[in-house]
């Protein structure tokens, strides 16, 4: 999965665009977050300013896959229902 098919994804669940960022960025408050990284890909939590690492990935596929996961659960802890993930 490409990081644009998972921004697909992330939109057709109806996650608001501030749940997340795909630009390496911090967001506008608590986001999860995705970014290249020096040896493959990394998935973080952002929030008061700050990046905390959630996972690293070997690959943009694994990344997007982790980053899905991540967004299912907020959605799910928030009452706003979940993100299909594939497996």
């Amino acid at each position: 999965m490409t990081l644009a098919e998972a921004v697909v994804r992330i939109r057709n669940a109806g996650v608001p665009d501030w749940f997340y960022v795909t630009d390496g960025g911090l967001g506008t408050g608590e986001c999860v977050g995705i970014e290249p990284a020096t040896g493959g890909w990394s998935v973080y939590y952002s929030e008061h300013g700050r990046k905390s690492p959630l996972e690293q990935c070997a690959d943009e596929d694994a990344a997007c896959r982790a980053l899905l996961r991540h967004m299912d659960r907020m959605m799910r802890e928030s009452g706003r229902g979940g993100v299909p993930i594939v497996t």
